[in-house]
């Protein structure tokens, strides 16, 4: 069983985004991450965290990691909210630490940009080695996008999508096959919603983020890194 250690340590984590993504000016910005122990039959929470601010490119967070004799498996939630909107896609990641220091990049996806990764390939051509596609997880010829990358890229990248063609509730899946030998990958994130369901009474709000997404001088521009 495992017990507490006298002295806490610290699990950091690197919060990655895109470099088109840039915090919008105007309005209320809120950033939310939430660290809780996943491996445990109820979940623990281990940190609350919110700033009035958005991060543009990237930011540090650091959580205690009380155990020390055996290796715990965590869910961290993060949450980028503009005047209560969401700009991330939803998704939990899960950290696992067997021992500290632990340290670790997590790429979040803002809302027209999903990261990908995938299993790489052991025989590969060496250019555009790999296609990815991003369709509805029910019906795989209803494509929204795919790209070719080659075997260095392939491993972890930005699939920009547009928002606009993505239907609110319903799942996307990824699909990767190997061009050379039409072997398939393994993809990850294996599905996802791209959009939250929206009830009648949000319906306004959604146009919004919608409206607010067509400027892409504002959210999406090469600016250096910065907190607002």
């Amino acid at each position: 069983m495992s017990l507490l250690t006298e002295e806490t340590c610290a699990v950091i984590l690197d919060f990655r985004l895109p470099p088109e993504f840039h915090a919008p000016a105007d309005g209320v910005n809120e950033t939310i991450v939430s660290v809780k122990v996943f491996n445990s039959q109820s979940p623990i929470n281990i940190k609350d965290w919110h700033r009035a601010a958005i991060f543009d490119a990237g930011w540090k967070f650091d959580f205690p990691h009380h155990y020390g004799d055996v290796g715990v498996r965590y869910q961290v939630n993060v949450q980028i909210l503009h005047d209560q909107i969401p700009l991330l896609i939803e998704q939990d990641y899960f950290v696992t630490v067997n021992n500290t220091p632990h340290r670790q990049t997590l790429h979040l996806s803002p809302i027209g940009f999903l990261y990908v990764e995938a299993q790489e390939a052991e025989i590969v051509a060496p250019e555009e080695a790999v296609t990815i596609s991003l369709h509805e997880a029910e019906s795989p010829e209803v494509e929204l996008v795919h790209v070719k990358q080659d075997e260095q890229s392939v491993s972890g990248f930005y699939l920009k999508y547009d928002p606009d063609s993505v239907i609110p509730g319903k799942r996307y899946a990824l699909t990767g096959i190997e061009n050379r030998y039409h072997q398939r990958l393994v993809i990850s994130p294996e599905q996802v919603e791209l959009a939250p369901a929206i009830p009648n009474t949000s319906a306004l709000s959604f146009q919004k983020l919608m409206q607010w997404l067509e400027k892409p001088l504002r959210l999406f521009t090469d600016a250096g890194t910065k907190i607002r």
